[in-house]
């Protein structure tokens, strides 16, 4: 007869105990990876599309002079028209959305003259992106 002071080592039923509790453990571990992989390319793509965004509206700060109102209705998911410099800016838009990295990526602008005050105009820029327009991100700011 054995004595319990003579026994050593683990039993099998122990480790298996104790394998199945590491790979919980260790799918779990998996999933949160996933998901920050999955989370860091979304803000990358968030991110890209701000500054594509805040680079339209800089350009119109820049080009625009006292009519802003010329880059109302650009949408880039068609060909660009209208006057110069907004025919130009939305070529050039165009173009770095383009090579942006974003997939089916579009933007438009919407400009509303004398709001919210007189003598002011209030600029919106929509960049969308992904199949069903997955993504979209709108930058607004007020030009004097």
């Amino acid at each position: 007869m054995l004595r319990k002071g003579n026994q050593k080592g683990f039993t099998l039923l122990e480790v298996l105990v104790s394998v199945v509790i590491l790979s919980i453990g260790l799918l779990g571990a998996a999933a949160m990876q996933t998901t920050a992989i999955l989370g860091n390319a979304s803000a990358m793509n968030r991110s890209r599309a701000i500054g594509l965004a805040e680079e339209m509206a800089d350009r119109i700060r820049v080009n625009a002079g006292d009519t802003p109102n010329i880059y109302d209705g650009i949408n880039t998911s068609g060909a660009c028209g209208g006057s110069e410099p907004a025919l130009g800016d939305c070529t050039q838009w165009q173009a770095r959305l383009s090579t942006s990295g974003l997939s089916n990526v579009f933007g438009q602008v919407t400009v509303t003259m004398d709001s919210p005050i007189s003598e002011t105009a209030t600029i919106t820029v929509i960049v969308t992106w992904g199949i069903g327009a997955t993504g979209s991100v709108t930058f607004t700011t007020i030009m004097e």
